[in-house]
């Protein structure tokens, strides 16, 4: 804890806020690391006990099931974690740019 609290010093964020950042981080981490425990490809059974469970009931479910078809012919399975680490960095990036003032921040480029 103390490393990433140092790590996010002088961002910008309030002390709360750090600690959020790293309660969220820690949180991803864990729910994908329980998941990769109970299951060696969680993505790929979570696919396919959907797409059973969708058997006969597209129908009901028009996007789920769009959606599962257009997956399963795509590349880049089990990669919940990095997917979703880069979504939650990319958002406190956001947040810590608006927040720290910038040397460029009104500056034509050069």
């Amino acid at each position: 804890m103390e490393h990433a609290l140092a790590a996010l010093s002088g961002t910008g964020l309030s002390g709360t806020e750090r600690l959020d950042t790293i309660a969220v981080l820690s949180g991803h981490v864990r729910m994908i690391a329980q998941q990769a425990a109970a299951a060696r490809h969680p993505d790929a059974q979570f696919s396919a006990g959907i797409t059973a469970a969708l058997t006969g009931h597209a129908d009901r479910f028009p996007a789920l099931a769009a959606t599962m078809t257009a997956a399963a012919t795509e590349s880049g399975h089990d990669q919940a974690f990095e997917f979703g680490l880069a979504r939650l960095l990319d958002g406190l990036h956001t947040l810590i740019r608006g927040r720290t003032p910038s040397k460029h921040k009104g500056r034509a480029p050069s």
